[in-house]
């Protein structure tokens, strides 16, 4: 117990001051506007806070244009603004591994109102047109770093490549792995969807180079 007292103590005194240094300030973005049926303006602002060394939690916030703030969401992991005629939807993820919204809410100009149960099962569709160019990096930067680990594989051993090989093999180690953190802690993106994305265009190569090797040796 007295070890484990030791090493928490030790833990805070170095974790405590590398995490000031990540720390900032909430801000905000402007997410929109919305003209409810008096006229009145409504701005859509995205609060964020600061999420240490995870993604930065998100509320959406409708305020008056003297600043006056009508309604908000609870800080999640991500949100979804949509503008429909009726009003503004705001879907709402506490987490982006399954891009299923925890809460569905619509605003009218004047309350949030839950609805849920009628739009969650349209949460992924959601998920998915707002977050698309994440997913097309995701993938694209994916399938750069598995080729390079190819190629380098296919690299020979001999002379003056193997000092090459192993400097090859480390950058791609180093940089796939900052690029997979960044991806799958600061961005939101499903690695349930990025998974089963790379295992189907896997099995699409697979596929293509089989019938390749049949229609040669045929």
């Amino acid at each position: 117990m007295r070890g484990l007292h030791l090493s928490l103590c030790f833990a805070s005194v170095v974790l405590l001051p590398a995490m000031s240094v990540f720390a900032h300030r909430p801000y905000e973005h402007v997410a929109g506007t919305f003209q409810r049926q008096d006229g009145t303006a409504i701005f859509i602002v995205r609060h964020y806070v600061d999420g240490i060394v995870l993604a930065d939690p998100v509320s959406v916030q409708f305020r008056l244009p003297d600043g006056t703030q009508v309604a908000q969401t609870p800080h999640v992991s991500d949100t979804v603004v949509r503008f429909i005629p009726s009003g503004v939807e705001v879907y709402q993820f506490r987490t982006t591994w399954l891009p299923l919204a925890s809460s569905v809410e619509i605003f009218d100009g004047y309350t949030l109102k839950d609805i849920t149960s009628r739009r969650r099962s349209v949460s992924p569709l959601i998920h998915f047109e707002s977050h698309w160019l994440c997913y097309l990096v995701a993938f694209g930067f994916g399938i750069c770093f598995v080729g390079s680990w190819l190629a380098l594989r296919a690299v020979p051993e001999r002379g003056w490549r193997v000092p090459l090989r192993r400097v090859g093999f480390a950058f791609v180690t180093i940089a796939g792995g900052l690029f997979a953190y960044d991806m799958l802690v600061f961005e939101p993106v499903s690695p349930l969807v990025l998974a089963g994305g790379g295992f189907m265009f896997g099995a699409a190569i697979d596929y293509v180079r089989k019938r390749t090797r049949r229609s040669i040796v045929g």
